[in-house]
């Protein structure tokens, strides 16, 4: 039996992302800094991917214990399991624009005068 295009199966199609680790907290001491950063440059390392969600068991496996792994449509989000706010983000480069803790404040541009 051929398979046509009116029954071919549905399979998604994402566009490609590039990810990135965005650390939304100060961490709370080394061992953890250590973890985002491994976890930044598997990140960085990998190729562009059509889904983020395939960081999230990277996540759970480099951030281990006491920390809780999410994920949405387009990100993965982490944060400690005593603390309701997000501790880090991974998202897509080109749709996002999160920044690290100790990142500097965007500088707006003036505004438009005629």
């Amino acid at each position: 039996m051929s398979t046509t295009r009116q029954n071919a199966p549905f399979t998604p199609v994402f566009a490609p992302q590039l990810a990135y680790l965005a650390v939304e907290q100060q961490p709370a001491d080394e061992a953890e800094a250590q973890r985002l950063e491994q976890l930044r440059q598997l990140i960085q390392a990998a190729p562009d991917v059509g889904d983020l969600r395939e960081f999230a068991g990277q996540a759970r496996e480099v951030m281990g214990e006491g920390y809780t792994v999410h994920s949405g449509s387009n990100h993965v989000w982490l944060k400690r399991d005593d603390q309701a706010e997000r501790l880090a983000i991974i998202a897509d480069r080109n749709t996002t624009r999160y920044r690290d803790w100790n990142a500097p404040a965007p500088v707006s541009a003036p505004p438009f005068s005629e």
